[in-house]
């Protein structure tokens, strides 16, 4: 019959392997006892640290729920986000707009020939425009 020994750091019962001179269950706790030795403020402040991090499922931990504090905290950080957004970036990179789209169709709606700004007048002084039924540019006076 084998005889059981006890752990020496969490107290359970154990059947040695080597003969008796074995004084730990496992590993683990062999582990643990020897760091517990050499430095027991350290270690145990980092075993009470990990113990008080675990969530209290009884109490019902505090974190868990919202504040009004939070929310408004979060309110604050996205809309100064926002503000830095918009002063940083220049007016070609900001999306086109409900009103600047409507501007633009009422543009093209509003005639069948549009300006052209990049092309100079022709040799009789008359101005070019866009022809949007034919494609075409042509120029008329003004």
């Amino acid at each position: 019959m084998k005889k059981t020994e006890i752990c020496l750091e969490c107290g359970d019962d154990f059947i040695p392997k080597r003969r008796g001179v074995q004084k730990f269950c496992s590993n683990s706790c062999r582990s643990r006892h020897w760091l517990l030795k050499q430095n027991k403020t350290k270690v145990s402040k980092i075993l009470e640290k990990q113990k008080n991090q675990l969530p209290d499922v009884k109490s019902g931990n505090k974190a868990d729920g919202m504040s009004l504090a939070g929310v408004g905290n979060a309110a604050v950080g996205v809309a100064v986000v926002e503000v830095v957004k918009n002063i940083l970036k220049t007016e070609d990179n900001k999306p086109a707009t409900k009103n600047d789209i409507r501007e633009l169709k009422t543009l093209i709606n509003g005639g069948r020939f549009l300006p052209v700004n990049n092309v100079p007048k022709d040799s009789f002084g008359r101005h070019p425009y866009y022809d949007i039924e034919t494609g075409n540019v042509v120029f008329f006076f003004i």
